[in-house]
């Protein structure tokens, strides 16, 4: 029932029914547009349907998507889906997608689940982040941490070779990792995304070593994988809450060296 706030769950048995992997090869592009019409629709007809006794924007949540073994779909295809569930922004709720909360479950991956990688048997930590959305969006708890860190501003020190980024809240780097952070490098026309090292971090930042790169550097995203990390094991998280920070991808809207600007959006 969605009396009060809804969560938006898919049956096992039916699995990829509206939940976003089976849009991997079916209008994966459409689908920053299709999810939040679906949630829309839903409202609309719950409202309706119930002579307005639901409320007309009723919270909303989901499960963003887990992590599918290597193989299953291309490397890009099930980062983008995660990435379109959000409208494009990384977060919820956003602009596009009013009174939702989201629970980020792409480091709960498990390999040998009967119903399959991508749905992780730990349903517990699932409903976890779920409720602590709930509390937050539905009931209005106001200085509940309910999602993980989110880039908040970017600094590009391209004579030290670094880029530094600056975090909404806490975190606590769990494990330096190589790879999970990449960036978009641009020579004589073409782009390639390289995998860097993260070199330096505190309490609310850290720093990408970008020295790898020999031409213009114009994006990075963290966590743009299938399968970004073991059970629990990615590398950033909020401190106190375990929430682990999403996937995230951003442009870098000025190459100025020292220049500080916001994450586009």
């Amino acid at each position: 029932m969605c009396g009060h706030f809804c969560i938006y769950a898919k049956l096992l048995s039916q699995p990829g029914l509206f939940s976003g992997e089976s849009n991997v090869n079916f209008n994966r592009d459409l689908y920053n547009c299709t999810f939040p019409a679906l949630i829309e629709d839903w409202r609309q007809t719950f409202h309706h349907g119930s002579q307005g006794q639901t409320e007309r924007l009723f919270p909303f949540g989901f499960v963003q998507l887990s992590s599918v073994l290597a193989g299953a779909v291309s490397n890009d295809q099930l980062p983008q889906i995660r990435w379109h569930q959000t409208a494009d922004f990384g977060y919820v709720p956003n602009l596009r997608m009013p009174n939702t909360f989201m629970a980020v479950a792409m480091d709960l991956g498990d390999r040998n689940s009967p119903f399959g990688s991508v749905h992780p048997r730990d349903k517990q930590t699932v409903a976890y982040r779920l409720h602590l959305g709930a509390r937050a969006v539905a009931y209005g708890e106001k200085q509940l941490i309910f999602q993980g860190p989110l880039p908040e501003k970017i600094e590009l020190l391209a004579d030290k070779g670094l880029l530094n980024i600056r975090y909404s809240q806490q975190i606590q780097v769990q494990r330096q990792d190589d790879k999970i952070f990449e960036i978009s490098c641009c020579d004589d026309h073409q782009c390639k995304w390289l995998p860097v090292p993260m070199n330096t971090f505190s309490t609310q930042s850290l720093a990408l070593n970008i020295s790898s790169c020999q031409g213009t550097l114009v994006a990075f995203r963290y966590a743009w994988t299938t399968w970004p990390c073991e059970y629990k094991q990615c590398p950033l998280y909020h401190p106190s809450s375990t929430l682990p920070a999403p996937p995230f991808t951003a442009f870098i809207t000025n190459q100025m060296p020292g220049h500080h600007s916001k994450v586009a959006q």
